[in-house]
C-alpha cells in the first residue's frame, strides 16, 4: 500500500510540474493555466500537510525532513499568493512563476528521494490505506473551498 500511495503523489508532483513548464513556457493561456495549477497544487500540499506529515512528524527518524517538507510548503504558499495578486502583465509575474517552478521541482525532488524512503523505513504498511484514504479526502474539501 506504501508503494499505491508514494505512486499517486509522484503522479501529481509530474502533472504540477507539467503545468509548471507549459507556465513558464507561454505555452496557452496563463489565466487557464495559473487556475489549473491551483486546483492542482493547493489541495495536494494542504492534504499532504494533514494527511501524510503528522504519521511522519511522530516518528524521529523523519522528524526533520518532515520539518523542512512543511517550511517549504509554507514559502510555496507565500509566492503562489504573490503570484496570484499579481497582474500578468506585470514584468515581474513571469520571474515569480519561474521561482515557483524551481522550488516545487526542488521540493518534490527531495520529497522524492528522502521523504519518500523515510516514510517506506518509518511507517507501518498498515497505515498507508488510511494516509491514502484521509489524503483524497482531504484533496476534496480544499478543492470545494477553491
Amino acid at each position: 500500500m506504501a508503494n499505491q500511495f508514494l505512486s499517486q503523489l509522484r503522479k501529481e508532483h509530474r502533472g504540477v510540474m507539467a503545468i509548471l513548464n507549459q507556465l513558464q513556457d507561454g505555452d496557452g493561456n496563463k489565466g487557464e493555466l495559473f487556475s489549473k495549477l491551483k486546483q492542482e497544487l493547493v489541495p495536494h500540499l494542504k492534504a499532504e500537510e494533514k494527511a501524510f506529515y503528522p504519521a511522519l512528524m511522530e516518528k524521529e527518524g523523519a522528524r526533520e525532513d518532515t520539518l523542512e517538507a512543511f517550511e517549504e510548503h509554507h514559502v510555496t504558499e507565500l509566492l503562489f499568493k504573490e503570484i496570484e495578486k499579481l497582474p500578468q502583465t506585470d514584468e515581474r509575474w513571469n520571474a515569480k512563476v519561474k521561482v515557483l517552478k524551481e522550488l516545487v521541482n526542488h521540493h518534490i525532488k527531495e520529497e522524492e528521494h528522502s521523504v519518500f524512503k523515510v516514510a517506506k523505513e518509518e511507517l507501518e504498511e498498515d497505515q498507508f490505506p488510511a494516509i491514502l484514504k484521509n489524503f483524497e479526502k482531504e484533496k476534496e474539501k480544499v478543492r470545494k473551498r477553491l
